[in-house]
């Protein structure tokens, strides 16, 4: 099922109370697919779709948390995954969260019920691009639910790994508090691996460096 396109602008332009009218008149538009991108190529849940937008620049920042709180009330799948053509699973909507940078709707999306847990597109984690971006308060709140040392599918790296390479090298949606995570963490228990405490990135950052030996000692 396709979703309705007023559902869609209503998202876009983060206006809760239309989307809340519309969601009243068939509930099951909060779990209909919302086609966008480039020639509509792109099918994806509305939850999704909010940080889609977020990370757009569509959407402006702080109107994201009523659009979810709408969704869910209207009964949205917080751990909603399509199967691809390529037989992988998409990403759920807080795996989306985390990876776009929309820290705020990813913990509200925790905090409503979504599984840590669950896997991704690579085999991730949300906690593993929550680490990438550095998003520290998040990273925090997924630990609780999730192995601090699961290895995704297509870079064999746990979300320590992720942290130390989006701490070096800047990814889209950055939030700059990797170092952060990486003691979070190491005090949840994370491996860490030898060659990261000699990379010479690691070994000419001192806060990097302190975190991950509190898990080397």
């Amino acid at each position: 099922m396709v979703c309705n396109m007023d559902v869609k602008a209503a998202i876009r332009t983060g206006n809760a109370e239309a989307l809340g009218r519309l969601l009243t008149q068939d509930a099951s538009w909060a779990n209909a697919l919302i086609r966008w991108g480039k020639d509509g190529c792109l099918l994806t849940h509305p939850l999704h779709y909010v940080s889609d937008m977020l990370f757009a620049g569509t959407l402006e920042k702080g109107k994201e948390l009523p659009l979810i709180e709408v969704l869910i009330q209207a009964g949205a799948d917080l751990n909603s995954q399509r199967a691809r053509e390529d037989g992988k699973q998409s990403d759920t909507p807080l795996i989306g969260a985390a990876s776009l940078g929309a820290e705020d709707a990813g913990l509200a999306l925790l905090d409503a019920g979504a599984r840590p847990e669950v896997r991704g597109l690579f085999g991730e984690t949300a906690l593993h691009w929550a680490a990438l971006l550095g998003e520290d308060r998040l990273a925090a709140a997924l630990i609780r639910g999730s192995d601090v040392n699961l290895k995704d599918e297509k870079y064999n790296s746990s979300p320590l790994g992720w942290a130390i390479h989006g701490c070096y090298s800047s990814p889209a949606g950055n939030h700059g508090k990797q170092r952060e995570v990486a003691a979070l963490l190491v005090r949840a228990g994370a491996t860490v691996e030898t060659t990261w405490l000699e990379s010479e990135n690691v070994q000419t950052d001192a806060s990097m460096l302190s975190a991950l030996r509190l898990g080397s000692s």
